[in-house]
C-alpha cells in the first residue's frame, strides 16, 4: 500500500466481513484497493446511492449463491464502508446516521500514515471506529492479499509502460488487439483482467523478465 492510499475505516461489531467465497474476496478486495488508490469505479461494479448520503455509492459483489452489497462512502481521508448485506430485495435497508454523517471529527483530522499518532488511532477505535486495511476487512490470507497487490502493481507498471513509450490507450489496443476499454480495464486492475493477460501485454511493450521480477518481488512487500 502506497503512502498516498487512503485506508479503511470502519464501526467496528457492526460492520463484519462477510462469508466471501474466494473469488468474491479477490474481486472486493481488488475493487477496495482501486479506491484507496483514489480511482473512481462505476457499473457494472459500483453505483451512487445518493438517496443514503452525499459521497456514498455501494459495490455490486455477485458470488456463488448471493449478491453483495458494500455500501462505502470516500472521504479526503478514508473510505469508509458504512455497511455490508446480501441483496435479496430491491430495497437498500436503513442504514444508521452514525455511519451516513459527516466523519467523527477526530477521524477527519487524522493523518493517514505510518507516523500517525497511536493515541489518536486508540481514541477513534474505542468510539467504535476500526482504522485498517483491505486484507483485515476481508480476512485475507496472504497469498490472496499478494494476488490482488501483484494485479494492481502490474496494471500500474503497464500504464507507466504505455506513458514511456508516448502510447495512447487506443494505439496500445492496436498493438495488443484488443480495445481501448480493455486497455483502460487492464491498467486499473479490473477484475476480469488476468494476470496471464497483464503479463503479456507487458511482454509486448517490450518489458524484459529482469523488469517484471522487479515489479513482482516489490508487489511481494506491499502491505494493505
Amino acid at each position: 500500500m502506497s503512502p498516498s492510499d487512503k485506508p479503511l475505516a470502519w464501526l467496528h461489531g457492526e460492520i463484519r466481513t462477510p462469508p466471501f467465497s474466494r473469488a468474491a474476496r479477490l474481486e472486493a478486495g481488488s475493487l477496495l484497493r482501486v479506491l484507496q488508490r483514489g480511482d473512481k469505479l462505476s457499473m457494472p461494479y459500483s453505483r451512487p446511492m445518493p438517496s443514503i448520503g452525499p459521497r456514498c455509492h455501494e459495490l455490486r459483489i455477485v458470488d456463488e449463491r448471493a449478491d453483495w452489497r458494500i455500501v462505502y462512502r470516500v472521504d479526503h481521508e478514508a473510505v469508509v464502508i458504512l455497511e455490508v448485506f446480501e441483496k435479496k430485495t430491491r430495497k437498500t435497508p436503513q442504514i444508521g446516521d452514525r455511519r451516513v454523517q459527516t466523519t467523527p471529527q477526530g477521524l477527519r483530522r487524522m493523518i493517514w500514515r505510518e507516523a500517525m499518532e497511536k493515541t489518536k488511532k486508540q481514541r477513534l477505535e474505542k468510539r467504535g471506529w476500526k482504522i485498517g486495511s483491505v486484507a483485515e476487512f476481508l480476512d485475507l490470507t496472504p497469498e490472496e492479499n499478494r494476488y490482488i497487490e501483484l494485479k494492481l502493481a502490474l496494471g500500474e507498471h503497464l500504464k507507466r509502460r504505455r506513458r514511456i513509450r508516448r502510447l495512447s490507450q487506443e494505439s496500445l489496443a492496436k498493438l495488443l488487439s484488443s480495445s481501448q476499454s480493455r486497455v483502460a480495464k487492464m491498467e486499473a486492475a479490473d477484475p476480469s483482467v488476468s494476470l496471464d493477460l497483464l503479463v503479456r501485454s507487458l511482454l509486448t511493450l517490450g518489458s524484459s523478465e529482469k523488469e517484471l521480477a522487479k515489479v513482482i518481488a516489490a508487489a511481494g512487500g506491499a502491505r494493505t
